[in-house]
């Protein structure tokens, strides 16, 4: 969304002209016709005013009020080709699409492709309440190597002779990994320890003690696609590295194993076949989904008849009992409230 802020300040626009048109007057013009040196004036005045405009403009901001203020609030699901970080997919967005802020809801290795969630503008505000569990994996992986980024394009550190599994063994070790238990979080990760990135430290060579993180996982399915090659099928919690529940589920067969692709085919219930490339966002070809559809369901949307309180960050008494609410005034999501003794519920956050 493009907006115009009411207090544009058109006396500083015409300050850069009048600062630009004398300069532009004094320096000497370089040898030609009437139409090169008229040329070459205005377009040095044009720089000078554009230079001074852009002054003003970075002055209005830092003083609160801008001369124009221009947004883009959208949420995007963006299809994130292999080969490129989560980081760089985001950036594109933003390069594409003129918008500053922007933020996604979980992060992707750069080998791996599939769904993610972009949110631009004032709907950066919302990555907190977004949905984040039910992650939709299908990977692919091989038996008999290991590597010490626990995929195929790790240093391999080891090689030997896979066996042969039959379907029911592979089934019986999917069950085993059904709901809740603890994953050690690879050292090639952006899990941090002491304020390092891990995969900083792996870089270096140097290898930390991790602590267990639990995880969710809710569907696990591997079955045999080629020579040594399988697929598996996960739904699992915010937070699981699929690489390494590979290599725990090798384990249990008294294998090693590498991950060889990996592609996330949804989140919740958005899918991958909703999502777009970058190239149709390049040409403007692209869904775009409410907010209302990324909110996780353990933060209820709450309609409220006036919204001057919230606007203001104070107390207000609702008739629920949840813990964190989102409020909302005419379908607009304003802000996050929670609890608190007393019976009111009170301000964590704007969210307009």
């Amino acid at each position: 969304m493009f907006s115009i802020s009411p207090r544009i300040r058109t006396a500083d626009l015409l300050r850069s002209a009048v600062v630009a048109f004398p300069v532009v007057l004094r320096l000497p013009t370089p040898q030609g016709t009437h139409l090169h040196r008229y040329l070459y004036r205005f377009s040095l005045f044009l720089n000078i005013f554009l230079f001074m405009s852009s002054h003003f403009f970075r002055f209005e901001r830092k003083s609160g009020y801008s001369i124009i203020d221009v947004t883009m609030n959208k949420i995007l699901l963006i299809h994130k080709p292999a080969g490129m970080t989560s980081f760089a997919a985001v950036s594109r967005c933003r390069r594409i699409l003129g918008e500053k802020k922007a933020g996604h809801t979980g992060t992707l290795d750069p080998n791996a492709s599939g769904l993610m969630i972009v949110l631009l503008g004032k709907y950066t505000k919302l990555l907190p309440y977004c949905i984040c569990d039910h992650k939709h994996y299908l990977a692919q992986f091989s038996f008999g190597i290991r590597s010490d980024t626990g995929d195929i394009w790790g240093n391999i550190l080891e090689r030997k002779s896979p066996g042969i599994h039959t379907e029911v063994e592979l089934k019986k070790i999917s069950a085993s990994f059904l709901g809740e238990s603890e994953q050690i979080p690879p050292m090639y990760s952006a899990v941090k320890v002491q304020g390092k990135k891990l995969y900083e430290l792996a870089r270096k060579g140097r290898e930390v003690e991790r602590k267990p993180r639990k995880i969710r996982v809710s569907s696990l399915d591997v079955y045999p696609i080629g020579n040594n090659l399988y697929a598996m099928d996960a739904v699992v919690s915010s937070g699981t590295y699929i690489r390494t529940l590979i290599e725990d589920y090798a384990a249990k067969l008294s294998e090693c194993a590498v991950m060889t692709s990996l592609v996330r085919t949804g989140i919740e219930h958005l899918t991958l076949s909703q999502a777009a490339d970058l190239e149709q966002l390049e040409r403007g070809d692209y869904p775009e989904i409410s907010p209302e559809e990324i909110i996780d369901p353990r933060f209820p949307l709450i309609e409220i008849t006036d919204p001057a309180p919230v606007y203001h960050g104070k107390p207000v008494s609702l008739e629920t009992d949840e813990d964190i609410v989102l409020l909302t005034y005419e379908g607009e999501i304003l802000a996050a409230y929670e609890y608190r003794t007393g019976g009111e519920y009170h301000c964590l956050r704007g969210l307009w």
